[in-house]
């Protein structure tokens, strides 16, 4: 079994809740790569990109999911993007194991319509540019995703993705 696990997927997906059940589960550490730069750079993902745009905040969390990435007995939950730039989604398949949590855009958009007050990207859309927003990134998305060694598609609850998981990585 591999001692690394590299969960993606799309923001609003289930990769901190799978990543942690998945961590305890295997006795290994969990770690979300966004609170990760956040504790690092001691300010918000907001913050950063705002500061310093997409692209110094894309090179920033390459470095920084080269070094945490390397750590032994490890559950990492990646951000939405984090696949798709300086092949990060190659590299973490050369490390260990890739997992895409592959959940409908409908569920998504359900997901995320409850979860927008927490997250400062999507807070201000209506329904319909969120909407337009996760079609559209998902498209973008969807070809680093596939990458990933295992592809779990729209599971029930998070127990039964892990259950699925712990079957498939043993």
């Amino acid at each position: 079994m591999t001692s690394r696990v590299f969960l993606v997927g799309f923001m609003g997906s289930g990769k901190t809740t799978v990543g942690k059940l998945l961590a305890a589960a295997l006795g290994y550490e969990f770690l979300d790569l966004d609170d990760w730069i956040e504790n690092q750079e001691g300010k918000t993902i907001t913050k950063i990109f705002s500061e310093i745009g997409e692209i110094g905040f894309r090179a920033s969390e390459h470095k920084y999911l080269r070094t945490v990435g390397m750590r032994e007995n490890l559950v990492l939950s990646t951000g939405g993007g984090t696949p798709c730039h300086h092949q990060n989604m190659e590299w973490m398949n050369a490390q260990g194991t890739t997992i895409f949590l592959h959940t409908p855009e409908e569920k998504l958009f359900i997901r995320l319509t409850l979860q927008k007050q927490h997250r400062p990207l999507i807070a201000a859309m209506d329904e319909s540019t969120l909407k337009s927003f996760i079609l559209s990134k998902l498209m973008d998305r969807l070809p680093y995703y596939i990458q990933s060694r295992i592809e779990l598609i729209d599971m029930p609850s998070p127990e039964v993705s892990v259950k699925n998981l712990i079957k498939i990585l043993s």
